[in-house]
């Protein structure tokens, strides 16, 4: 991860953070090259104005406006809500309208993967509720036997109660999509998400054209509101899974939140990497009336458990925002120090939970 902060001059820290994996060298030469400037002796407070200075006047002509440059913004951003939150001595979702999910988001265990037999997908499931989830994801896209194989052993095992996603990971072409398709209607899945390419989007349409209960899912690899609005103008999707710490920060995501829901969509983010993504990220889902699924990586992460004291629990199959001032978190410094870049990626599948 690349760890952000803003200080101001008096003191006061905003951490944020961009979703990876992007390579860290080059978010650094960006941020200390190009970003710090725009922001030296400005007000933090003008989260907006800051938005759109960094975005039109550096972002969309320089540094890459659907991708890595867009991605450094959402860590900024994320910082100054965080840093404004902190001054005014509240939790981010009061700064975004307050708790509209007063008991809580339903979180789903992210995910079981393709390379385990039907009998071990349905015990991991099961390890999973057996954790307090109400709702999980399987990773397809590999080999269609043997993922019907999967589904339905998960199926039969949680029964029909527990939601069921299927993620493809832009791993499938129109003909295999449109089959596994018919067999997540059978078991009763929420969404296949991500089923083929990003930029396919007349392929996209073609499957919501033809699905009738499973609904069409995209975006961890979408970048603004404009990248969101392509799919929606052409009717080819139906959840919209802006990640805050990629598509923009919290500005630009409540403006896709807002955009799916002006078409009757639904908005729930994609999540992944670190502490400060999925706490920025939920902030935002507990203040949106979208139903809210909201993404729960199990796999095991240092990230998650090393660099903050705060700690993500379910109850009930939900889950709640931190309440603390600003993002609600603290930062292990120490870990952060014990931690340095060593030049190598650093993105591969843990053991979960358990770990």
């Amino acid at each position: 991860m690349c760890l952000i902060e803003v200080e101001t001059d008096e003191g006061l820290i905003g951490y944020g953070s961009p979703s990876g994996p992007y390579p860290l060298g080059v978010l650094a030469g960006l941020i200390e090259g190009a970003i710090t400037p725009h922001l030296l002796g400005e007000d933090p407070r003008d989260v907006e104005r800051l938005w759109h200075k960094l975005y039109f006047g550096e972002i969309s002509r320089n540094a890459g406006h659907r991708s890595i440059g867009l991605a450094v913004v959402s860590g900024i951003d994320i910082a100054l809500w965080d840093l404004k939150a902190k001054a005014l001595g509240v939790p981010v979702y009061e700064l975004l309208g307050g708790k509209f999910h007063q008991y809580g988001v339903t979180a789903y265990a992210s995910s079981i993967y393709w390379d385990v037999p039907p009998e071990a997908a349905a015990e991991e499931a099961l390890r999973w509720i057996g954790h307090g989830f109400t709702a999980l994801k399987l990773k397809v896209g590999r080999a269609q036997t043997k993922d019907v194989a999967n589904m339905r052993a998960i199926r039969d095992a949680v029964g029909g109660e527990v939601g069921l996603l299927i993620d493809a990971n832009q791993s499938l072409d129109r003909i295999g999509a449109n089959a596994l398709l018919a067999h997540a209607e059978e078991v009763g899945c929420h969404w296949l998400e991500e089923p083929l390419s990003i930029d396919d989007i007349e392929g996209h349409r073609l499957l919501r054209e033809i699905r009738r209960t499973v609904r069409i899912a995209t975006g961890e690899n979408l970048y603004g509101r404009w990248s969101f609005a392509d799919f929606v103008r052409n009717d080819a999707i139906d959840v919209l899974q802006a990640d805050v710490s990629r598509a923009g920060g919290i500005t630009e995501v409540r403006k896709i939140a807002d955009l799916a829901s002006s078409h009757h969509l639904i908005w729930n983010p994609h999540t992944f990497n670190d502490i400060i993504t999925v706490a920025a990220n939920l902030h935002l889902v507990t203040a949106s009336p979208h139903p809210a699924m909201f993404e729960w990586d199990v796999t095991y992460n240092g990230l998650m458990e090393g660099l903050s004291d705060w700690r993500l629990g379910i109850t009930d199959g939900l889950v709640q925002a931190p309440d603390g001032p600003g993002l609600g978190i603290g930062i292990d410094m120490d870990f952060v120090r014990a931690h340095p870049w060593d030049g190598r990626p650093s993105i591969g599948i843990g053991q979960g939970m358990d770990g």
